[in-house]
């Protein structure tokens, strides 16, 4: 673990104990009520952090001091590791020591949704599979299927400044063509994750099944009527 990684952890876990003593006095106020739209984005974040590849800090919740803090410090760690940035399709990656950033490339949303106005689903399901979560909120669709042992994390954000963040250390990286559609594709010894700008949204689906059975769920995710 670099300076950097420890210096945001021991920030991490000062803030952290101010922000629990707020929680703490909020909870005595048997009248306060968080709204539906802040119960909405920390349930969302739940079901996010069952995919894999959530290894780095949340920042829900965070203090907004936490997280400038935390985006210099890690402007400093890409400079000091030789971070990569390239355009990769309609995304911009950059690669950190212990991680990637996928974003979306900047002046590319003309004509993209700014909400969710429809929504995807993944129309062939492994046979066992179930839905076990589902969170909506106004830029995003989450949903987590299960059967028990293993997961589908299936991901819909509208393209305006969205993010995602891959362990680089346990995986691979490749771009593949299916159809005319384009993926962005990342592998470990025990997770796939797929990424893919549709046109209209971008779409994610996360899972420890095989690369096989993950860019099938991929191929098979429809606009739901």
């Amino acid at each position: 673990m670099n300076e950097n990684t420890l210096f945001i952890q021991a920030l991490k876990d000062v803030i952290d104990e101010d922000y629990n003593a707020d929680m703490e006095a909020i909870s005595l106020n048997d009248e306060h009520e968080f709204s539906d739209k802040h119960n909405k984005k920390m349930k969302k974040l739940i079901i996010r952090q069952s995919r894999p590849y959530f290894k780095l800090i949340s920042t829900a919740g965070r203090r907004a001091a936490c997280v400038i803090v935390a985006t210099v410090v890690l402007s400093a760690s890409a400079l000091s590791v030789d971070a990569v940035r390239g355009a990769v399709y309609d995304f911009v990656m950059e690669n950190f020591a212990d991680h990637s950033v996928i974003a979306t490339e900047s002046g590319t949303d003309d004509g993209y949704p700014t909400s969710i106005e429809e929504k995807y689903y993944i129309s062939k399901l492994p046979a066992g599979f179930e839905q076990t979560q589902y969170i909506e909120t106004d830029d995003s669709v989450s949903i987590l299927y299960s059967n028990g042992k293993k997961s589908i994390f299936f991901d819909q954000n509208v393209k305006r400044n969205h993010k995602e963040y891959i362990d680089n250390e346990r995986t691979s990286f490749t771009k593949i063509e299916i159809d005319g559609q384009e993926y962005l594709l990342f592998e470990s010894d025990t997770d796939v994750t797929c990424i893919w700008d549709n046109g209209r949204y971008i779409l994610g689906i996360f899972s420890d099944l095989d690369k096989e059975t993950v860019i099938d769920l991929c191929k098979s995710t429809k606009l739901q009527k």
